[in-house]
């Protein structure tokens, strides 16, 4: 690409500044890519993180936005990608600050593989867990069977597709490329949800204005886990189950049109699932 396209580094930042600075050193010293800027949002940490984050901005040149309200993960950063639809950067890549990259050349893969297609909105990496394990993408839409009794059978299809690049139902929101031309289309992400959920929400807004995701298995990063998520409550278990089941509530009334009955049997094997883990 002899002019590359514009980013803007949106990452989200709650208790756990001394990660996000780690992460900014690290795209400044690893990353192949020049024409990006880098934005964090605090999202109202109860900690120093606001003010130690704000000062660290002039010494690092990122762009500082100190949210009043932990109104959640899609509402902050939405803050990050609408600062970057209105000062007109081509792309927002979303970077939970827990990421490390694996790959110098990872955005700019996977800005080429957006490029291509104008019909694609959003483009996501290979992810590797601490352990090693590749995590496999959503290949598919969920279905009602898929979500309750299927679950088995779908992960394991899932696995044949780890290597494997090409469309996918939707990416992992730890780390996704977004085309700001397809975020100005679906309005953002919805900020009805605080956690969870918000990448297949995200899915259908896009599906239903002609975008696409796509899983580049070229390149990775690994997922560190959800260090902000041990800061917001000592009841990590009770704290998911209660938001995963107001978002799975939201995505599968508004977004499926599935009933009620339906409805309480995916969010119920849901809850399930991660109380016995």
């Amino acid at each position: 690409m002899s002019v590359q396209p514009k980013v803007l580094v949106a990452i989200l930042n709650y208790g756990t500044y001394e990660m996000t600075i780690n992460l900014i050193r690290e795209l400044r010293s690893n990353l192949e890519y020049e024409n990006y800027d880098i934005m964090v949002v605090d999202n109202c940490s109860p900690n120093e993180s606001a003010e130690v984050l704000e000062e660290k901005s002039h010494e690092l040149n990122f762009i500082f936005y100190a949210n009043k309200t932990n109104a959640g993960y899609a509402a902050g950063n939405n803050i990050g990608i609408r600062y970057g639809i209105e000062h007109e950067y081509d792309y927002s890549w979303i970077l939970n600050n827990d990421v490390e990259l694996r790959e110098r050349n990872v955005l700019s893969h996977m800005i080429e593989i957006a490029e291509k297609d104008e019909h694609i909105g959003c483009v996501g990496p290979m992810i590797y867990t601490l352990d090693g394990t590749i995590c496999a993408p959503y290949c598919r839409r969920p279905s009602f069977w898929s979500m309750t009794g299927g679950i088995a059978a779908e992960k394991k299809y899932r696995q044949q597709f780890i290597n494997k690049s090409g469309e996918v139902y939707r990416v992992y929101g730890c780390c996704m490329l977004l085309k700001n031309k397809a975020m100005a289309a679906v309005d953002c992400m919805d900020e009805r949800t605080f956690l969870y959920g918000e990448e297949d929400i995200l899915a259908e807004r896009m599906l239903a204005k002609g975008y696409v995701s796509y899983y580049d298995a070229e390149v990775s990063v690994t997922h560190k886990e959800s260090s902000s998520m041990k800061q917001m409550s000592k009841n990590r278990k009770n704290l998911q189950i209660r938001e995963t089941k107001k978002s799975m509530e939201l995505y599968l009334k508004e977004y499926r049109r599935y009933p009620g009955i339906v409805r309480l049997a995916c969010t119920s094997v849901r809850s399930l699932i991660i109380w016995t883990r």
